[in-house]
């Protein structure tokens, strides 16, 4: 046979050699992709690893910087604050030992205001200490971030860069970063070991910064805080010891009053916050305040200032003066009121005013007692100067009776002078506080009709057509009183309602008991006094406008005001022009008995 078994074996074993190579083929590519795998997944693993390193790091300095920023706005002091950086500063690196420094260029020095450190302890935390060339200077001067092992510590001191470190110098890694506030450095933060293993890092210099920017920041918004509250307590000192009342009106209550404002008011704070802010104004200034409030709120124009009574928890009446302003309180509306205690200088004013107008009054009543004596002595005195000469060239020719009727003349004369004097004199003991006050017992009746008799003697001639008529208690009838105030009250009284009755009539004089009281009536039917003159009737030497020619010095009603307010007494007066007047006198007594 000519085909023999060997070929297709051979053939087989030709083809189980290839699939052979195939497969060692298929086999190292496998090899080849297994090992790429996993070196790819060993890779991935180590930059998963390394991303998940820095996420943490990320969150731990996010965390870091959070809670930075959280201890810088809890009211913490300047220590605390830094402690609490510090304790933060340890999750992120080795920071064992921290201190931070704090700049002064104005004052070319620095403060330490925390300090921790293993060898000094806290002996180098100290305040206004003078720049020197230390490493913590030395980054103040470069402004960079400064990493310092024993070599370079070495090296620095040789260039002088470095020629007074203080402290302890063993350290075997340094590292300080400058902070930065308002847009300079004004501060170092740093860290040191004493360890061998302990070796700072570029990385730990940029965490380190990190750190200090917020620290920086915070700081700025701690200074400014104590800066906004020290500005507070210094205008809260102000506010509260001026002596200017310092108020905030709102919703119709006081939410603030300084200490001024309630000792101005006379109530406690306590009154003056629980209740409206009218509560303590005197009601009828009420209205007014109400609406000049309401008007500023609406954005009316208002006086600036103005004045209104309030009235103090022991019923004192003051007077304030007032000033306002609209400001905003807690974002709303309100007004701040200036107030001012304006009572003393009110009173001053009016007391002012008052002895003012006693000045003109006093230079009037001058005036007019310098008229009044230049006529009134001058008449009388023409009399007796006149007679003097009558009876010195014509008395031997003079008969008797003509003599009589001169020498009478300058007898009346001089009389009147002296009525006159007496008068003056008592005017100047009432305005002295010399005009005394003494009672006793008295028969009104038998003491009248002897003073109607001397008027009688004394005005003869006025007399002449007036009817005297007389209403009085029985003669036994005893009061306690002063018969020379009595005197002056009657005696002016009847001798003014018979001179100013010049064609006569009825002049009515009575005396009333009514138990508690005597009341003194004098009625005419004289010329009467004008409405106008009323007012001013017991004024010290006023007269009526319609007196005309009747002689009078204006001194006798203000001495009869005078005597009866001794008494504690009252007079009125009431009187109709050409119908006459009537004078009611009341004076309190009582009657009393011969053993009185």
């Amino acid at each position: 046979m000519s085909n023999s078994p060997q070929a297709p074996l051979d053939r087989l074993q030709e083809q189980v050699q290839a699939l052979q190579a195939k497969n060692r083929q298929l086999q190292a590519a496998l090899d080849e992709q297994q090992t790429l795998a996993s070196q790819w997944v060993e890779r991935r693993t180590r930059e998963l690893q390394a991303e998940a390193l820095e996420q943490k790091k990320a969150e731990a300095l996010q965390s870091v910087f959070y809670r930075i920023a959280e201890r810088a706005t809890a009211g913490l002091t300047l220590y605390d604050f830094l402690k609490t950086v510090h304790q933060l500063l340890g999750e992120l690196l080795y920071a064992k030992n921290f201190y931070v420094c704090l700049s002064h260029p104005s004052k070319n020095t620095v403060d330490y205001p925390y300090y921790e450190d293993e060898k000094d302890g806290d002996t180098m935390q100290r305040y206004g200490v003078p720049r020197k060339r230390g490493m913590t200077e030395f980054v103040l001067r470069t402004a960079q971030p400064e990493l310092i092992d024993a070599a370079r510590f070495v090296q620095l001191q040789s260039s002088g860069e470095i020629t007074q470190a203080s402290g302890d110098l063993t350290f075997s890694s340094w590292l300080g970063v400058p902070m930065q506030m308002q847009g300079r450095v004004r501060g170092v933060l740093v860290v040191q070991g004493y360890e061998p293993h302990v070796h700072y890092t570029e990385n730990d210099a940029d965490i380190l910064g990190f750190v200090a920017n917020h620290v920086g920041a915070a700081l700025e918004r701690q200074q400014a805080m104590e800066e906004i509250r020290n500005s507070e307590a210094r205008y809260r000192s102000v506010i509260e010891n001026v002596g200017v009342g310092v108020v905030v009106v709102q919703d119709g209550r006081m939410v603030f009053a300084n200490p001024s404002m309630v000792r101005i008011v006379g109530h406690s704070l306590v009154y003056l916050l629980a209740h409206p802010f009218t509560a303590t104004i005197h009601p009828e200034d009420v209205p007014v305040v109400m609406e000049r409030h309401q008007r500023r709120l609406r954005g009316e124009a208002v006086e600036v200032n103005y004045n209104f009574r309030v009235i103090t928890e022991a019923g004192q009446v003051r007077t304030l003066e007032l000033s306002a302003v609209l400001i905003q309180w807690s974002q709303r509306d309100a007004t701040l009121l200036f107030v001012v205690d304006a009572t003393a200088r009110m009173q001053a004013e009016e007391n002012q005013q008052i002895a003012l107008q006693q000045q003109i009054a006093l230079n009037d009543m001058k005036a007019r007692f310098i008229t009044m004596a230049s006529h009134e002595f001058r008449t009388p005195l023409a009399t007796i100067h006149g007679s003097v000469e009558l009876l010195q060239h014509y008395e031997d020719r003079m008969p008797a009776d003509k003599k009589l009727h001169t020498l009478q003349k300058i007898d009346d004369a001089v009389e009147r002078m002296t009525h006159m004097l007496e008068n003056v004199l008592v005017i100047g003991r009432t305005d002295a506080g010399r005009l005394e006050f003494k009672p006793r017992t008295l028969s009104v009746t038998t003491f009248c009709h002897g003073l109607v008799d001397e008027l009688r003697s004394a005005m003869a001639r006025q007399l002449v057509g007036v009817r005297l008529q007389l209403e009085l208690p029985p003669a036994e009838q005893l009061f306690w009183l002063d018969d020379t105030l009595i005197r002056n009250i009657v005696g002016n009284l009847l001798s003014n309602a018979i001179k100013y009755s010049p064609q006569g009539g009825d002049v009515h004089f009575a005396v009333r008991d009514q138990g508690d009281a005597l009341v003194f009536t004098v009625s005419d039917q004289g010329i009467g006094i004008p409405e106008a003159d009323q007012a001013a009737l017991f004024v010290s030497f006023h007269r009526a406008s319609n007196v005309g020619p009747i002689a009078g010095t204006g001194l006798g009603l203000s001495i009869v005001k005078e005597a009866v307010t001794c008494h504690l007494g009252d007079i009125r007066v009431d009187s109709t022009v050409g119908q006459g007047s009537t004078f009611t006198v009341t004076l309190p007594t009582h009657p009393c008995t011969p053993e009185d």
